[in-house]
């Protein structure tokens, strides 16, 4: 399974948004080397006042693919961005996992990931998705969500390189 969650895909994902002019949104990059560190978010009201809503924080490991993503929420009160949410990618020869974790304002820290998705491919073109959630009160993991995404056969290269047959 290739990884999906590249330098590339951000960048994709970035200008998707920004090329979008009926959104009452406005986004600023902090983009070096065709890489997007940080997206800022800002709200476009109707009285044309532009107000700060998110942060997007990117990090990526030695192969470019993406490692962390930071999600920061302005602080009108504090005048600065708030982290609130981190997702932490790892990955494995058949896939990658997504680890969520919420900001502890107490702790000034991450707490332990409270939920996370396994992707795992299991043929050419499927792949299982697996949700767990964590259960705070019990101390206990639980699978939350289970599905397979098959990619259309169209898209599936056999082993030979050579196109899979369409099929009617």
């Amino acid at each position: 399974m290739e990884s999906i969650i590249t330098i590339a895909t951000v960048l994709t994902m970035y200008f998707n948004a920004a090329s979008d002019t009926t959104a009452p949104y406005l986004y600023n990059s902090d983009l070096e080397d065709g890489v997007i560190h940080k997206i800022e978010v800002y709200e476009q009201k109707a009285d044309n006042q532009v107000c700060a809503k998110m942060e997007y924080r990117y990090d990526y490991d030695a192969e470019g693919r993406l490692s962390t993503k930071e999600i920061m929420r302005w602080d009108a009160a504090a005048n600065d961005w708030a982290p609130e949410t981190c997702l932490t990618y790892k990955y494995y020869k058949n896939g990658y996992n997504v680890e969520v974790s919420s900001w502890n304002a107490e702790a000034q820290a991450y707490d332990l990931p409270n939920e996370v998705t396994l992707y795992r491919s299991v043929a050419p073109a499927v792949t299982s998705v697996k949700t767990y959630l964590l259960d705070k009160e019990k101390n206990d993991v639980r699978l939350s969500n289970r599905i397979l995404v098959m990619e259309p056969t169209e898209n599936l290269l056999l082993a030979d390189g050579q196109e899979a047959p369409a099929f009617s």
